[in-house]
Parts: C-alpha cells; sequence; structure tokens
C-alpha cells in the first residue's frame, strides 16, 4: 500500500499521526497510522501465521482462539517495548551519574565554599 504521494502527502484513505514529543529515544520515529477502505493485495498481506483465500476465507495456524492468536502476534511487539525500557533505564543511569559527578565538584559560592 503506498503511503504517500510524490510530494510527501498521505494518499486518500491513509491517515498518520504523530505521538508527539517523547522524554527520551527521539531517534526513534513513533506513530499512529490508519488505513480506511484501503484495500491491500493479497499478495502484501503479513501473512506468516495466517492467511486469508481468495475465496474470503481466514485460515491460521495458530491453535485457540482469538486471544491466542492476538498474544502470538503481540508478542512481537512485547519484546521491543522491552528493549526500549533498558535502553531507557541505561540512559537514565548515565544522566546520574554525570550529574553526580557534576555535583559534588561544583562550588556554589566561590573558591573556598562559604
Amino acid at each position: 500500500v503506498k503511503i504517500r504521494d510524490e510530494q510527501g502527502n498521505t494518499m486518500p484513505g491513509v491517515t498518520i499521526h504523530d505521538m508527539g514529543i517523547k522524554m527520551g529515544l527521539n531517534g526513534i520515529d513513533n506513530a499512529k497510522i490508519s488505513f480506511d477502505n484501503v484495500r491491500v493485495p493479497r499478495e502484501n498481506l503479513l501473512n506468516k501465521d495466517s492467511e486469508v483465500h481468495e475465496g474470503g476465507e481466514y485460515v491460521t495456524n495458530i491453535s485457540g482462539n482469538n486471544r491466542a492468536r492476538f498474544l502470538k502476534v503481540a508478542d512481537q511487539l512485547l519484546s521491543g517495548r522491552i528493549c526500549i525500557a533498558s535502553m531507557s533505564q541505561g540512559a537514565s543511569k548515565a544522566c546520574m551519574a554525570i550529574a553526580l559527578k557534576y555535583s559534588a565538584t561544583r562550588l556554589t559560592a566561590g573558591p573556598a565554599g562559604k
């Protein structure tokens, strides 16, 4: 599905919404994207665990109910979120170490500290 035209405008039926300013990891561009009455060709479907046959029949190799299928797919997102949280914690620790080192050497009331 083509998302933007040659001028960078969103295509009809495609909506992109920026998630706004983040506290950190601004190199990662987060956004919401939604499609309204946009046709995705069958050959472009992400069908590792399920498929839609030409007649419209939905088949999946994930056993269980709808929740089991959701959890199988959501598991892929969860690992990424854990990684982002871990990177954020590491960055926070580094910031704290820098701030503590600086505060230990900073004089606030002149050379004698009085």
